[in-house]
């Protein structure tokens, strides 16, 4: 079955407007499809597949007859309030065991509350949702399960469960999928889980080429790399910057988020300009947006190389547009950008580069720790996949531009969209496909960052820009 050149919802060839297609390319959502080798096993009823995010969460509801994709859905992990990122809850959990039920209690009716969403516009309401299967990151996956996540509180960082477990859904708490089975599919190691398995299925069947990168860039980072018959994985701590979070006017890829900047006029009448998701008034700025924003202002000279934000007579100094310069403010003893107009103010502050770049030091440290330890370099890579919506959307340029990604050749870039959706929809279809990613996770190497002497060194290295001559 191969989806890659038609709309999995209407399945036209080309299409911009049915509601699936418009839920599949916001946020989670983006550009669903399979590998040609894949071979979907035809079985009555229907099926869920859910990618359980820090943040994010996202569904989509398939016809297990046919494999067609008939809704999908994404909705904010109501966890939040537990903390922003998985260390937080794993320590909520831990220290505050009588917390766990509740956590568990959240994701449970937030994931039923989706299913029924999406049976509620499908057209095949009559049939029944005979299973489901879940992957996230390890922490999301242990308290789902309601497993207290203590193996991921201390070092050496193992995961508390690590095969496949299968379970009815009135058995974890589901009142809407209480008969459903839930298949909730493992991790690698430590914090690499049973989502960044799933990326590395997707690859391994729809990638030819031999030494391949793979990131998938959320508030829980992974890295995988495959190097001369090899298998390496790893997990960094990006934090939620880079999806919106921890930012002060940042918001989820969605109607009002500003979703790309640059430069407009030819120096020294250069200006910024803004696109804004749906057209009508910017809220805030959401990671694709975040990206070209710190990439702008570098390149404007409002940024210097190690993240600081200059203030305008500084700016001036060194060669900024006036009008650009205009837009540097000091509020409250903090420095900030204004990247649209007075009317409806968004702003990056200076607070706000601090935590991006910290973001971006990690991703790219444990990018290049795994290279170090597989011996590979840079230069030898045949393809870098970038995973998941936030990686589907990003210039690649501007990303480059503020070291997030390597410069190297940008065909071997692919933007590859929800890797870890679509492979927990390919073991939704498949249990030959259950078995083969059972088998697979044992062939893979999974570090330790904190255990690599040269990772902090990289970290800090990479918080700061490349150098511009």
């Amino acid at each position: 079955m191969n989806l890659m050149n038609r709309c999995p919802g209407c399945r036209r060839s080309q299409c911009e407007g049915c509601g699936i297609y418009r839920k599949l390319n916001t946020n989670k959502h983006s550009r669903i499809s399979f590998p040609e080798a894949f071979v979907q096993e035809p079985e009555e009823g229907l099926g869920i597949s859910f990618d359980v995010g820090t943040t994010t969460m996202a569904g989509m509801l398939w016809n297990l007859e046919n494999g067609a994709l008939l809704n999908a859905e994404s909705a904010a992990n109501p966890q939040a309030v537990f903390g922003a990122d998985v260390v937080s809850r794993i320590q909520t959990a831990v220290l505050h065991r009588e917390q766990l039920k509740e956590m568990q209690r959240l994701v449970v009716e937030r994931l039923d509350q989706m299913a029924a969403a999406m049976m509620e516009t499908a057209d095949e309401v009559k049939k029944y949702i005979r299973k489901v299967t879940v992957a996230g990151n390890t922490a999301m996956c242990e308290i789902l399960l309601g497993i207290l996540p203590e193996g991921l509180f201390r070092a050496p960082f193992t995961p508390d469960y690590h095969k496949i477990i299968r379970l009815r859904g009135r058995e974890l708490g589901f009142s809407f999928l209480q008969n459903a089975e839930i298949i909730v599919l493992p991790p690698i190691g430590g914090y690499v889980g049973a989502d960044a398995l799933m990326v590395h299925s997707y690859v391994n069947l729809g990638c030819r080429k031999q030494n391949v990168l793979s990131v998938d860039i959320g508030t829980n980072g992974e890295i995988l790399l495959q190097y001369v018959g090899k298998k390496y994985a790893c997990s960094t701590a990006a934090g939620p910057a880079l999806e919106g979070g921890a930012v002060s006017q940042g918001m989820r890829a969605s109607e009002g988020a500003i979703e790309m900047v640059s430069l407009a006029g030819r120096f020294p009448l250069q200006d910024i300009v803004v696109r804004v998701i749906g057209g009508g008034k910017p809220r805030g700025i959401c990671g694709s947006g975040l990206v070209d924003g710190l990439s702008v202002l570098y390149e404007a000279g409002v940024l210097e190389h190690t993240g600081y934000m200059r203030s305008a007579l500084e700016a001036r100094k060194a060669g900024t547009p006036e009008r650009i310069c205009k837009r540097i403010e000091e509020e409250a003893g903090e420095r900030r950008f204004l990247l649209t107009d007075r009317g409806n103010p968004v702003y990056l502050t200076a607070g706000d580069v601090r935590q991006l770049q910290m973001s971006i030091g990690a991703i790219r440290a444990g990018m290049e720790t795994l290279l170090t330890k597989a011996g590979c370099e840079m230069e030898q890579l045949d393809t870098l996949y970038l995973a998941g919506a936030f990686g589907c959307y990003i210039s690649v340029e501007s990303a480059v531009s503020i070291g997030l990604l390597p410069e190297m050749d940008r065909e071997k870039i692919v933007q590859a969209g929800n890797l870890a959706g679509a492979g927990a929809a390919m073991a939704l279809l498949s249990f030959r496909m259950q078995e083969w990613i059972e088998q697979e996770k044992e062939q893979i190497i999974h570090v330790e960052l904190a255990e690599e002497s040269g990772f902090q060194e990289l970290f800090l290295e990479h918080m700061n820009f490349p150098l511009q001559f």
